[in-house]
């Protein structure tokens, strides 16, 4: 789409393509060159619906290339996901070398955490780290969000006295 002056949004074009599955996709994150993509979606891909020890099909993280023509490809379901976990809402860091995610994977403190993990320069993942109880709570911690100088937001319904609650 192509945003007016006054901020209004026009010329919206569907994504399409691979990138749509009959279930659930949601919160991307681009890249500052708009070449790749991270995104959430259902533990659905290459047409296999994955689900947990439950039968329960959880949200994972995706990563799809971007071609000349804005088209998805190569969409990847990246390597630190789980079937018996969820794990989505990705943002990344300034300089682009971090991913942030919340999780409700085993050592989260509540029921979901915002963690991050290194993006290594070719294309490799660190190990996920919990940001900790001075963020994370007993309750959900969603949407996170870095500026443009590492501040981070997000939601939360685990904070006394907070306004919103998520």
């Amino acid at each position: 789409g192509t945003i007016k002056p006054d901020g209004e949004i026009i010329n919206i074009k569907h994504f399409g393509g691979d990138i749509d599955s009959k279930f659930h996709e949601s919160n991307l994150m681009f890249t500052k060159d708009q070449k790749t993509v991270y995104f959430s979606r259902n533990n659905y891909d290459h047409k296999k619906y994955r689900t947990n020890k439950e039968g329960v099909n959880l949200i994972q993280l995706y990563k799809a290339e971007v071609n000349e023509k804005g088209i998805w490809t190569n969409i990847q379901r990246l390597p630190f996901n789980s079937n018996e976990y969820s794990s989505g809402h990705p943002t990344l860091n300034a300089d682009e070398t971090e991913l942030y995610f919340i999780s409700d994977r085993p050592g989260s403190y509540g029921e979901t955490d915002i963690y991050k993990i290194k993006i290594n320069a070719d294309g490799t993942y660190g190990n996920p780290l919990n940001l900790g109880p001075s963020i994370n709570t007993s309750k959900k911690e969603m949407f996170p969000f870095l500026d443009e100088n590492n501040v981070l937001y997000f939601s939360s319904n685990g904070y006394k006295n907070s306004k919103g609650n998520l």
